[in-house]
């Protein structure tokens, strides 16, 4: 019970700096990070623009209008003369648009939207596993804080009773100023912790989007977090899993899958559009109201494209490349995930709890030790510094184990655990 009131004491500390505190489950924040982090929310845009580019690209170039009036008739002294006497010509064209350069933009933009797509869903896997790290972190800084602070009631209550002592000359002073340097010591690595935090929250409502004055306190099931079963996974399964659902290889992808249409369209752009259309004269011809089909069109003596040909071309090789690279690199980044947790897990595994428990009683009795005079200052001084480095290193191996899976499931680009 002393221990869960000091936990909620050191909860509650950092809650006196802000009005609100919400505490969340993980799946809780995930839920808040999908529907307030302005990133996604912003790619979720970016989509939807591509997608519009798709419209743009189908619709069909507007025809294009010219008009002629004459303004001033020499002979009749007629401003803008009218009738059988003015002039006055019109002509209308329609761009036609051949080899297929039309449906080869339209498959353009298709790309560019799968891009748009794979590039949010890699944006979430990023920030989430941002979020989920941060989160194990609080939780784990927050446990090794609730140490300190009953570590720093324990001392502050013994360096004021000796500290009586003392005035009464009943022990010497270097004792009490060996329990206050010592109290000083767990002071500040405690203000290390809590700066840890600070820049964790902030990272965290920036995830989320939460107001500023929002204390996350996160809420995790450690014994779930226990029976999590590394030995299940195998690399080979894991592989191929992350070649699957990797967005950003699919992104590499999707850049081969463009360059190979833009080559296409570059190709179609060397063969010359037709302009159809209509022109009428009322007194300009050989006859009056003269009625003719137009027929506009490039000659392709000189640019036949073969720059941006040729460009793109180069650029297809590249993507390939890329996309080469990227394949190697997932890899490598699975089997090093992969690598780190089986290590974390191993250590974790290792640890006997009974020793842990045994631990949190010897420290009540060597406090009591201590008092009675039992053991020296020495003594009772190294017996709280091990269990101090004990504790915080046990929450680090735990936090360090979260984070390595965390890390697994980033490389994979899945949940696998």
């Amino acid at each position: 019970m002393i221990r869960l009131g000091i936990f909620l004491l050191c909860v509650l500390s950092f809650q006196a700096y802000s009005q609100d505190t919400l505490k969340v489950t993980l799946p809780e924040a995930e839920r808040l990070f999908l529907q307030n982090n302005a990133s996604l929310l912003a790619q979720k845009y970016n989509i939807e623009a591509a997608k519009a580019q798709i419209i743009q690209a189908k619709l069909w170039d507007n025809p294009t209008f010219s008009g002629e009036q004459q303004l001033y008739n020499q002979q009749t002294k007629v401003p803008l003369p009218l009738g059988s006497l003015g002039q006055r010509a019109v002509q209308i064209q329609q761009l036609f648009l051949l080899a297929g350069k039309r449906n080869k933009r339209i498959a353009l933009e298709k790309i560019n939207v799968e891009a748009s797509e794979y590039n949010y869903y890699d944006l979430l896997r990023t920030i989430a596993v941002d979020l989920r790290t941060n989160f194990y972190d609080i939780y784990f800084i927050i446990k090794s804080l609730s140490m300190y602070d009953e570590e720093i009631q324990t001392f502050q209550e013994l360096s004021k009773a000796y500290e009586e002592q003392y005035q009464k000359g009943n022990i010497p002073l270097k004792e009490v100023i060996r329990l206050k340097a010592f109290l000083f010591s767990l002071k500040k690595e405690r203000n290390e912790l809590s700066q840890q935090i600070i820049e964790k929250q902030a990272i965290l409502k920036t995830i989320l989007n939460s107001k500023e004055n929002t204390f996350i306190n996160p809420k995790v099931d450690e014994k779930q977090l226990d029976s999590l079963k590394i030995t299940n996974l195998k690399l080979e399964e894991l592989t191929a899993t992350a070649l699957e659902n990797r967005f950003d290889l699919k992104m590499q992808d999707a850049a081969v899958r463009y360059e190979q249409a833009n080559l296409s369209l570059q190709k179609s752009l060397a063969t010359p559009d037709i302009q159809l259309g209509y022109s009428y004269d009322r007194n300009g011809s050989y006859i009056p109201n003269y009625h003719a089909l137009t027929l506009q069109m490039d000659l392709p003596f000189f640019n036949k494209n073969q720059g941006n040909i040729k460009s793109s071309q180069a650029r297809i090789e590249a993507a390939k490349k890329n996309f080469e690279q990227s394949q190697v690199s997932l890899q490598s980044d699975v089997v090093r995930a992969f690598t780190k947790v089986q290590e974390n897990d191993r250590l974790s595994k290792s640890i006997d709890n009974k020793f842990i428990g045994s631990f949190d009683t010897l420290i009540d009795g060597a406090v009591t030790s201590y008092q009675k005079r039992n053991i020296s200052l020495i003594e009772f001084v190294d017996f709280v510094e091990s269990y101090k480095n004990t504790i915080v290193e046990l929450n680090s191996l735990k936090s360090n184990r979260i984070k390595s899976i965390e890390e697994l499931n980033y490389a994979v680009g899945k949940k696998v655990l």
